[in-house]
C-alpha cells in the first residue's frame, strides 16, 4: 500500500509573526520504516516545507490547498499526526480530503489524539481510524486490516463499525529502543533544507507527574533511553551521510539515569559532535555537567515553571528552586548555553506567585550574559493531565492565540474550537485567581521586552529596581483599560516614551527609544506590505530559530545596538553587523 504520512504544520510565534523549524518529524520517519519494512511504500508530506518553496499560503486557502497536495501523491493510505495546538489544522485538511475522496482511508494519530480517542472518533467522521499510543507496533497490522476490511485484531486502535466506537486492547510499549528500525532520513531532503543540525530521537517516557504536562499519558512513565552505542551509532550516520556534526537530543528529561549520561559521553567523546538536550536541574550536578561538556554537550534546556516555591509545589514539578542559580552559573561556566523555560496561568496561581517567577526572570537578566535563553509562556490546557481533570470543566475561550496554538485561518474555526472544549481545551484557558487579561498582559509583555536584548533590558529593569515584576505591573497600571491585553511594541514604545523624565534616566529612554523605536517602526511598516504567508520564515533563516542578535555587540557603543540590526520586528530576520568596528 501506499502511505502518506503528514506532519504537523506547528508553527511558533517569533515576535510578531509565526515561524517554524523546517526538521524531519522523527515519529513518522520512523513509521516510514516500520511500513517500507512490511512492504509497503511510504511517503512523507510536509506542509513547513511546501509554506517555505512557496506552495502553500498561510491563509484560508491553506487547508484544501494541503488536501490538494497530498491526493496528488496519490495515497492508498493517508496517516496524520497532531497535536492539539494545531488540531484544527489536520481536521480541517482530513476533511477536504474525505470530501473529495470518501473511500480514502484516513488514520490519525499523535498525543492529543490518543488520549482523546473517543471523542475524536465520535465527533469526527473525517478520521476512520486512531492510532493510539506509541504506533510502531501497531501499524503494520494496521495496514493489512485496512487492506482486507478487518481491524478486529489489530492493537491500540479505535475505530467506527455499525455505528459504534471500537476499542481494541493497546499493544505493549516498546521497553527496548535498540528494536526500533532504522529512522527513515532519506524521506526528508536533508541536504536541499541545508541542515548544519537535526533532531534525533534519544528516549522516550517520563517519570515525574506534573500537574499541567501530557508526556506520561503518551509515552508512559518508564523512561527509556536507547543505548549509546545505538544513539552514536545514529550520529555517525548523519555525519557521513550529510556532514552534520550537531545533533539535538530529543527526550524531555535526558539526563534522569546519570549512568546511561555518561556511558553516551564515553561513547561521543571522541567524534568531535556537538549535541544538545534537556534536564530538570535537579538531574544535573557540577560533575555531571562537566563530563557533558567535555563530551561536547553545547546548549541545555531546563524547564523550571514557575519561580514560586508555593507553586512548585503545587503543580508537583517539586523543583529546589535554591538550585536555580548554581546550576545555570555551572552550565555557563562551563561554556554551555542554557534556557530557561517558565510558564504562568496556572488556575491556582495569585499575585505573589506570578510576580515571583517574573523576579526570577529579571534577576537572571541581571545577573548572567546573552548566553541565557530565558523563555516565559502561557500556560495551555492538556488532555490527560491533573489539571484537566480538576478544572476541565471550566475551560473558558476567549479567541487568544498564544505560542504554539495554530492561528484560524477558515470562518468557522474560532467557533469550531469553541463548540468543542474537551477536544481544543489547547486553544482555551483555566479561569484562576488573576484574571486572564493579567496572563495575556504579562506574557505577552515579556516577548515584547525580552526582544530587546539583556543590555537594553538591564536599562528598563533598573528604574525599577532590578524587578520585572514591577517593570510589567507598572506597565500593565499605565495601559488604558480599553486597549486589548496583548503588548505590542507600539505600547512598549508608549510607555517608555510617556514615563514621567523624573522616574526613568535619560540614559535608559534615548537607548530604547533612539535605537529601538525606529526598528519597531521599520517592523511595522514592512509588516503591513506583507502577507501571512510572506510573514512565515522558516527558522534555518534565523540566528537559532529564535530571529535575535545572538552575538555580543559592538563595543564601542554599548548604548545602542549597531543600526544593521534589527532588535524588534513583526519579520523576524537577523542582519548581522558588517561594518568595521
Amino acid at each position: 500500500m501506499r502511505l502518506v504520512l503528514v506532519d504537523n504544520l506547528l508553527l511558533e510565534q517569533g515576535g510578531w509573526t509565526h515561524h517554524f523549524d523546517l526538521q524531519p518529524h522523527l515519529g513518522l520517519i520512523s513509521l516510514i520504516a516500520v511500513a517500507e519494512a512490511n512492504g509497503h511504500q511510504g511517503i512523507l508530506y510536509d506542509p513547513k516545507l511546501a509554506i517555505a518553496r512557496g506552495e502553500l499560503a498561510l491563509d484560508a486557502s491553506l487547508y484544501m490547498a494541503m488536501a490538494e497536495a497530498i491526493r496528488r501523491r496519490k495515497p492508498d493510505v493517508v496517516g496524520f499526526t497532531t497535536l492539539g495546538c494545531n488540531f484544527i489544522c489536520t481536521l480541517k485538511v482530513a476533511a477536504y480530503l474525505k470530501r473529495a475522496d470518501p473511500g480514502l482511508p484516513i488514520i490519525v494519530g499523535g498525543p492529543h489524539v490518543s488520549i482523546l480517542h473517543r471523542q475524536v472518533t465520535e465527533r469526527f467522521p473525517q478520521f476512520d481510524v486512531v492510532v493510539r499510543g506509541e504506533a510502531e507496533a501497531s501499524l503494520p497490522r494496521l495496514l493489512e486490516g485496512l487492506r482486507s476490511g478487518n481491524l478486529d485484531e489489530v492493537p491500540g486502535v479505535t475505530f467506527r463499525h455499525d455505528n459504534e466506537i471500537v476499542e481494541t486492547p493497546q499493544s505493549p510499549q516498546l521497553m527496548d529502543l535498540d528494536e526500533l528500525p532504522w529512522p527513515a532520513f532519506d524521506h526528508y531532503p536533508i541536504e536541499q533544507v541545508g541542515l548544519r543540525a537535526i533532531r534525533v530521537e534519544a528516549g522516550r517516557g517520563c517519570p515525574f507527574d506534573c500537574t499541567f504536562c501530557s508526556t506520561a499519558s503518551f509515552f508512559g512513565r518508564r523512561y527509556r533511553l536507547k543505548s549509546s552505542r545505538r544513539l552514536v551509532a545514529e550520529l555517525d550516520f548523519l555525519h557521513a551521510q550529510y556532514g552534520i556534526s550537531e545533533f539535538a537530543l530529543m527526550h524531555d528529561l535526558f539526563t534522569v539515569s546519570k549512568a546511561k549520561v555518561r556511558e553516551f559521553c564515553d561513547a561521543v567523546e571522541d567524534r568531535g559532535y556537538g549535541w544538545r538536550c534537556s534536564a530538570r536541574m535537579d538531574c544535573v550536578d557540577a560533575e555531571l555537567l562537566a563530563r557533558m561538556r567535555a563530551a561536547g554537550c553545547q546548549s541545555i534546556y531546563y524547564g523550571v515553571e514557575t519561580g514560586s516555591r508555593r507553586m512548585q509545589k503545587i503543580v508537583s514539578k517539586h523543583l529546589d528552586l535554591d538550585l536555580y542559580e548554581p546550576i545555570l552559573d555551572t552550565t555557563i561556566a562551563l561554556n554551555m548555553r542554557p534556557t530557561a523555560s517558565f510558564i504562568t496561568g496556572y488556575p491556582e496561581e495569585e499575585h505573589e506567585d506570578q510576580a515571583q517567577t517574573l523576579d526570577a526572570i529579571g534577576s537572571s537578566i541581571g545577573r548572567y550574559p546573552e548566553s541565557l535563553t530565558i523563555q516565559l509562556h502561557l500556560l495551555t490546557p492538556e488532555p490527560g493531565t491533573a489539571l484537566i481533570d480538576q478544572f476541565g470543566d471550566r475551560l473558558a475561550y476567549d479567541g487568544h492565540i498564544s505560542d504554539f496554538n495554530f492561528p484560524t485561518l477558515e470562518p468557522d474555526d474560532a467557533d469550531l474550537m469553541a463548540e468543542h472544549p474537551q477536544v481544543f481545551m489547547n486553544h482555551h484557558y483555566y479561569p484562576g485567581a488573576l484574571p486572564r487579561r493579567q496572563h495575556v498582559f504579562v506574557t505577552s509583555a515579556y516577548l515584547c521586552l525580552s526582544q530587546l536584548g539583556f543590555v537594553l533590558l538591564r536599562y528598563l529593569l533598573a528604574d525599577f529596581g532590578g524587578s520585572l515584576s514591577r517593570l510589567i505591573f507598572a506597565m500593565q497600571d499605565w495601559t488604558d483599560p480599553s486597549e486589548p491585553d496583548r503588548v505590542d511594541p507600539d505600547l512598549i514604545e508608549r510607555f517608555i516614551t510617556r514615563r514621567d523624565s523624573g522616574q526613568m534616566t535619560i540614559g535608559c529612554r534615548s537607548c530604547v527609544t533612539g535605537s529601538c523605536a525606529r526598528s519597531w517602526s521599520e517592523g511595522r511598516n514592512e509588516d503591513r506590505s506583507g502577507t501571512a504567508a510572506s510573514r512565515a520564515r522558516p527558522a534555518s533563516c534565523l540566528r537559532r530559530g529564535t530571529g535575535l542578535p545572538t552575538q555580543p555587540w559592538c563595543s564601542r557603543a554599548p548604548m545602542r545596538p549597531p543600526r544593521s540590526w534589527i532588535v524588534l520586528r513583526r519579520t523576524p530576520i537577523q542582519v548581522p553587523c558588517r561594518s568595521s568596528c
